[in-house]
């Protein structure tokens, strides 16, 4: 039987993701359908509209927590969020199944608008992945990785002088 009700809820959660996304849709309500779907979740969160979870069973968030508009959680693998962790606008966390392994944001860390944090990776405590940044390895806490810039060398008002 219980087999049968996790196939059911596997299929049925990509359908219920989409109505939860919603703008309309209150956060308490949000979070409440998180949790009857298996996910983890504390006291204080705010989750923003359009936020895609792909397997609430495999996604912890901790109190007080703000998860922001357009995220991606890919939870495929495992996702543990720490307490008071911001993870702005339109970034993406991704586990993917077939690694070992947790994606881990530890307390008070942020993850930046539209940052990527791939595999099974350790977001240390107060860190920063910046605005654009990719993080694929273990960010040590209080560490803050940011986006390379990429220049034009055709306009000699962006590329500088010849060395």
């Amino acid at each position: 039987m219980a087999v049968v009700l996790a196939q059911l809820s596997s299929l049925a959660w990509p359908f219920v993701m989409r109505a939860i996304g919603l703008v309309f849709v209150p956060n308490s309500v949000r979070l409440a359908v998180l949790r009857v779907f298996g996910a983890e979740i504390g006291r204080g969160v705010l989750m923003r509209p359009r936020v895609r979870v792909t397997s609430p069973a495999r996604l912890v968030i901790g109190a007080d927590s703000w998860i922001g508009e357009a995220v991606t959680l890919d939870s495929a693998g495992s996702i543990r969020i720490g307490a008071n962790v911001v993870v702005s606008q339109a970034a993406a966390l991704r586990c993917p199944a077939d690694t070992r392994g947790e994606l881990v944001v530890e307390d008070g860390a942020w993850i930046a608008l539209r940052a990527r944090v791939i595999g099974p990776v350790t977001i240390g405590r107060r860190a920063v992945v910046g605005a654009a940044a990719v993080a694929s390895r273990d960010v040590a806490p209080g560490t803050v990785v940011v986006a390379s810039v990429i220049t034009d060398d055709s306009d000699p008002d962006i590329a500088g002088p010849d060395l």
